[in-house]
């Protein structure tokens, strides 16, 4: 196990950006495969660790939980082949999954999917099904002491403050809802992610592994709650 990246994958992905072409890329491929054996392994020690704090993990592996690289251009009009960030998400739900509540960890060399920064990771859920939705906002609306507790954690505010990461934020409360509810506002998101963006600096840094983990860990909380709510929608 790996506690730190390559030291060349931001470089790799910022060349990869100028160079988005099967011929450039396969001349670097050697190198690139050192990269990502080097994430990996590094995604390995995440799960391993990860796992002590959420047991939904246990079993999981890399293989089931990085990205590929390739993009899959088929309905896009960016015809560019190669992504230029590399990524994982850990979530025993379902590999590599949206949809799912899990744990997201991203380097890119520009931003993608609407995250800011080279290197952003969280929890929770993105994109879940219409069901999925419907039981969060029931959870949220039958306990709404104990969702707001787990976002005024220290650990949480510190990394996520007090918003979530999201696809979009309904102008109206959700039907079904009262409008006059006094945490209405909790109900009208349409994905419940946790998102902090990470220092560049960090990267290369030994401390990076144990950052990691003390992210996801701020988000273990809302993810088991996510996990609970969605029980009945997964059997």
């Amino acid at each position: 196990m790996s506690t730190q990246l390559h030291p060349d994958t931001l470089p790799f992905l910022r060349e990869l950006l100028m160079n988005n072409n099967r011929e450039w890329f396969n001349a670097h491929k050697p190198h690139w495969l050192e990269i990502k054996a080097a994430f990996d392994d590094f995604t390995q020690g995440l799960i391993d660790e990860m796992s002590k704090h959420d047991d939904t993990l246990v079993g999981l592996t890399a293989k089931n939980s990085v990205y590929r690289i390739y993009r899959d251009t088929r309905f896009s009009p960016d015809k560019t082949p190669y992504k230029t960030h590399v990524s994982c998400f850990l979530s025993s739900w379902g590999p590599k999954n949206s949809g799912v509540p899990g744990y997201y960890f991203q380097i890119g060399a520009e931003e993608a999917y609407g995250l800011t920064g080279t290197c952003n990771l969280g929890g929770g859920i993105f994109m879940p099904t219409p069901e999925a939705l419907n039981a969060i906002r029931q959870e949220i609306f039958y306990c709404p002491d104990e969702f707001l507790a787990i976002m005024n954690e220290p650990s949480y505010k510190k990394y996520f403050g007090n918003t979530f990461f999201t696809t979009k934020v309904l102008s109206r409360v959700p039907k079904g809802y009262p409008a006059d509810w006094e945490h209405a506002d909790l109900l009208k998101y349409k994905d419940y992610c946790t998102s902090y963006t990470m220092p560049d600096k960090m990267l290369t840094s030994p401390k990076l592994f144990d950052e990691v983990i003390k992210v996801w860990r701020a988000s273990v909380p809302l993810n088991r709650f996510i996990q609970r709510a969605m029980e009945d929608v997964t059997k």
